[in-house]
């Protein structure tokens, strides 16, 4: 039978985070996929908590009906960590849930995966959560476009992407250390109309502590975004996105008014007051 799933957790001295990760996987009630752990050659104690919770390292194992894989050697950044365990990855489909990072109830995989799905790009919900707090939830709409893209974006720990899109249209961007996972949604979904279904459930749990949440206010942040919206004169879209905005903001004003009757008539004798103080000048 062909392994539905991937789950992906890259790593690099984050041992307790792992092992919240590693437990909420081998909770799951779905058998049939698979979990590869990608780990930076860390020098704190994550590889004993990999060799306590499941294998050794630099190996390859059954558990629990569960292929496990494990790699820990260096690598330049999160992205070329993730891009190893795409290509070792057998899944339909892939999900990158990275150290500290959980997903939330034993059964939620098995659920999302009860019914068929043939979409590219799978979109489930995913709470964000700080010091064990959760802060906001992203709860993706039915239809993602360009707004939903540079408004709000996708967790990845809770998208669910076929791994033929690598195949396709390349893998995340090396030289980039915080936004390769953003320039990849614009790729696939926007440029390449890849196709999206939004899967209603909270899947997951995002850790803020990880690098890319706390560095978003660097200038090497930002110019990896302003790249990627260079790309594809995606800088027009940002545009009429903006100005869209703002025309919708000031209608709903408008249309608030208008419900409140009370208020219009307010609004009405102020306008016809101003108009007859202006005369009288």
């Amino acid at each position: 039978m062909e392994t539905k799933l991937s789950i992906i957790t890259v790593n690099r001295n984050n041992a307790e985070g792992l092992r919240k990760t590693i437990e909420s996987v081998f909770q799951q009630t779905l058998s049939n996929f698979e979990y590869i752990i990608v780990d930076g050659a860390s020098t704190d104690n994550s590889n004993d908590v990999v060799s306590d919770k499941c294998l050794m390292i630099n190996g390859e194992t059954i558990l629990n009906g569960v292929r496990v894989k494990c790699i820990s050697e260096p690598d330049s950044g999160i992205y070329e960590a993730m891009n190893k365990g795409i290509k070792i990855a057998c899944g339909e489909y892939l999900l990158f849930l990275n150290s500290g990072d959980f997903l939330l109830k034993d059964d939620v995989l098995q659920k999302v995966f009860k019914p068929v799905h043939t979409a590219d790009i799978l979109c489930a919900g995913c709470n964000v959560s700080e010091k064990g707090k959760v802060v906001w939830t992203s709860n993706p709409p039915l239809n993602i476009t360009f707004g939903t893209l540079y408004k709000v974006g996708l967790a990845h720990q809770s998208t669910f992407i076929k791994r033929s899109m690598f195949a396709t249209l390349g893998f995340y961007r090396e030289d980039f250390k915080y936004n390769s996972d953003i320039d990849f949604w614009y790729r696939s979904i926007i440029l390449h109309e890849a196709t999206t279904e939004k899967v209603d459930l909270i899947v997951s749990d995002y850790n803020l502590d990880g690098i890319s949440s706390k560095e978003y206010q660097t200038e090497e942040y930002k110019n990896e975004i302003k790249e990627i919206l260079s790309q594809a004169n995606f800088n027009k879209f940002v545009a009429d996105y903006e100005s869209w905005e703002q025309e919708k903001q000031s209608m709903e004003i408008f249309y608030w008014a208008k419900q409140n009757k009370g208020l219009t008539i307010i609004i009405k004798l102020l306008y016809k007051l101003t108009v007859w103080m202006n005369k009288k000048k």
